[in-house]
C-alpha cells in the first residue's frame, strides 16, 4: 500500500475506561475501513489509563494518571509540567494526520492548546455527560477542535451544538457480534448445563474502590435467591481485590474481552456505567443496572431512561436481594422489549466520520461515498451475525 493514514488516540483515564474502551473501538473499525479501503492504517495510542492493554491491536504508550501521581506521593505541578513535555516532544515527531481526544477536551494536563498544531486534524469525541460538568472553559477548549463526534443521535440531542462542524454515530460500544461466542459456545466452555441459569456480575472496570465490596453483596444476593445459577464474574482490568476462586457459582474471568460471552448469559447484573450499559444492551442481555456516583458520567439518569423504556431494571446496591427478586419477575417484559431494539452502529459510523475528516488533508483522498460503502458493508457482516447469535438465543 502507498496510501497511508497516521493516527493518535489520546485516551485520559483515571480509575474508570470509558476513555480507552471508546476510543479503542473506534480505532478498531477504522483500520477495518481502511484495509478495506486499501489504506495503510498508522495508528497509536497515547494514554494515562492504568488498563492500557485494552488496546491490543495498536501500539500504546502508557503516561501515568493523576490518581497514579497522588497514590505514589510525587509533586503533582512538576510532575504533570513533565509529563505534558513528553507529550509533546511525542506528538511533534509523529505530526500525525489527526489526534483524537474523549470526554476531556482540554487533555489530562490542560494541555490540549499545545497540542492541536501538531496534528493535521483534530477530533473530540463528546459523549453525554452531567450538565454542571459543562463549563465556559469545557466549551471553549470543545471550540478549539476540527471535528466533533458524538455518540448519540441527533433527537437526542448533544452537549455541544454550537459546533459548526458536529456530527452523530449512535451509540458506541464494544460488542461486536462477529467476536461472540453463541449461547450454546459458551454454555460448552463453562461447563454450565441448559438447566442452569446463567448470570454476568460486573462493577465496571473494577477501578472503583468499592468494588470488592460491591460484588461480594450481589454473590450474596444470588446465593440466596438463585442458589443453583453460575455466575461470570467480569472483575475488570483495574479490579484490585479478591477474586472468588473457591465459590463455586462463580466463573472468574480477568480479561478484557468479556462481552464475547453476552450472547450466552439470561440476566446482567452491573453498574451502570456508559460502556457497560450499552455493550450489554446491544447484546439483547436483561439487565439488572445499579448506579454509582462518578464524575462527569450520572449513570442514576442513565438507568432510569432505560426502565422508563422497559430495558432494564434499576437496581439499588444497598437492597441487592430485592433488586435481584425484582428483575427476576421483570425478565420476560425486558426480553420482550430489547427484541426489537436495533443494534447500534455506532463506532463503524464514528470510524466513517472520522476517516472523513482526517483524509481532507490528504492528496489520495476518497470520495464519501466510498467510506459510506465501507462502513456498510461492516453493518451489514454485523448485523448478519447478530441476528445468528439472536436466533440460537430464541430457540434455545
Amino acid at each position: 500500500m502507498n496510501r497511508k493514514l497516521s493516527a493518535v488516540f489520546y485516551a485520559i483515564n483515571g480509575t474508570g475506561m470509558g476513555h480507552i474502551s471508546r476510543l479503542n473501538n473506534i480505532a478498531e473499525d477504522m483500520s477495518w475501513l481502511c484495509q478495506h479501503l486499501d489504506i495503510e492504517p498508522r495508528f497509536e495510542f497515547l494514554t494515562t489509563s492504568d488498563a492500557p492493554f485494552v488496546v491490543t491491536q495498536f501500539p500504546t504508550f502508557k503516561l501515568p494518571s493523576k490518581t497514579t501521581i497522588k497514590a505514589l506521593g510525587l509533586p503533582m505541578k512538576s510532575t504533570t509540567a513533565h509529563i505534558k513535555t513528553q507529550i509533546v516532544t511525542f506528538l511533534n515527531g509523529k505530526a500525525p494526520d489527526g489526534l483524537i481526544l474523549d470526554t476531556n477536551p482540554k487533555g489530562s494536563y490542560q494541555e490540549f492548546p499545545f497540542l492541536r498544531s501538531l496534528a493535521k486534524r483534530t477530533v473530540f469525541i463528546d459523549r453525554a455527560r452531567k450538565p454542571e460538568s459543562i463549563t465556559r472553559q469545557v466549551k471553549n477548549s470543545i471550540s478549539l477542535f476540527d471535528r466533533v463526534i458524538v455518540p448519540e443521535t441527533e433527537e437526542t440531542g448533544a452537549s455541544y451544538p454550537f459546533h459548526p462542524n458536529i456530527s452523530y454515530a449512535g451509540k458506541i460500544h464494544g460488542f461486536k457480534p462477529e467476536n461472540a461466542l453463541s449461547r450454546d459456545e459458551v454454555r460448552t466452555m463453562f461447563g454450565v448445563n441448559q438447566h442452569e441459569q446463567l448470570i454476568y456480575l460486573s462493577s465496571g472496570g473494577g477501578g472503583d474502590t468499592n468494588s470488592e465490596a460491591y460484588l461480594q453483596k450481589w454473590l450474596d444476593a444470588i446465593g440466596e435467591v438463585i442458589p443453583h445459577a453460575r455466575v461470570i464474574v467480569g472483575y475488570g482490568p483495574l479490579y484490585k481485590g479478591a477474586i472468588h476462586y473457591a465459590n463455586r457459582q462463580v466463573i472468574p474471568c480477568t480479561g478484557t474481552r468479556v462481552n464475547q460471552y453476552f450472547a450466552g448469559v439470561d440476566l446482567a447484573i452491573s453498574a451502570a456505567g456508559y460502556n457497560s450499559v450499552e455493550e450489554l444492551q446491544a447484546a439483547k442481555v436483561p439487565s439488572l443496572f445499579y448506579g454509582l456516583e462518578k464524575g462527569f458520567d450520572d449513570q442514576f439518569d442513565r438507568i432510569r431512561l432505560l426502565q422508563d423504556k422497559g430495558l432494564c431494571t434499576l437496581g439499588n446496591i444497598e437492597a441487592p436481594q430485592e433488586s435481584l427478586q425484582r428483575a427476576l419477575a421483570r425478565l420476560s417484559v425486558v426480553q420482550t422489549a430489547l427484541k426489537p431494539q436495533p443494534y447500534s452502529h455506532g463506532s463503524a459510523i464514528a470510524a466513517g466520520q472520522l476517516l472523513e475528516t482526517l483524509l481532507t488533508t490528504k492528496t489520495f483522498m476518497l470520495p464519501t461515498t466510498a467510506i459510506a460503502r465501507a462502513v456498510g458493508t461492516l453493518q451489514s457482516i454485523r448485523s448478519k451475525k447478530m441476528q445468528s447469535l439472536f436466533d440460537q438465543h430464541q430457540a434455545a
